[in-house]
């Protein structure tokens, strides 16, 4: 199944996501913390009606998951970015080879010095124990 970026099934599925992942660690970890908050400004007509960036968010706390969509400030990374400019991007499968992910690396920091997208917070304060989402959203993004 593919999911249009930021459409409401693709909210669906990176929820599905991240409460599956927390939810493995439960046991082992339960200690995971970390939160992001992703907006996407202008975004296409068929997905917001009236313009207004359209948001998502994550809170892991306690084995918890607080998943919604919607823009918050009270998390350790925020990114706000062009929906056109992060679509590219959100595509980009690395097949978890160093030389795409660098490659990925490099198309970001371009959208950054583009002014097309602002990181607030740090990202550090992700656990690494959660692993790597991306992939398996590109995957499914259409």
């Amino acid at each position: 199944m593919m999911y249009v970026f930021a459409s409401p099934g693709w909210m669906a599925f990176m929820h599905g996501l991240v409460t599956e992942r927390v939810r493995r660690f439960q046991t082992e970890a339960p200690d995971i913390a970390w939160s992001l908050c992703e907006v996407f400004t202008d975004p296409p007509a068929d997905l917001s009606p009236d313009g207004s960036p359209l948001a998502w968010h994550c809170i892991v706390r306690d084995g918890e998951v607080t998943f919604g969509e919607g823009e918050r400030d009270d998390v350790d990374v925020k990114i706000i970015i062009d929906y056109e400019a992060v679509v590219p991007l959100g595509r980009y499968d690395t097949r978890g080879e160093p030389a795409r992910q660098a490659e990925l690396a490099a198309m970001a920091q371009a959208v950054r010095d583009a002014g097309k997208m602002q990181v607030i917070g740090d990202r550090s304060k992700r656990d690494p124990r959660v692993g790597d989402f991306h992939d398996i959203i590109a995957r499914v993004t259409a």
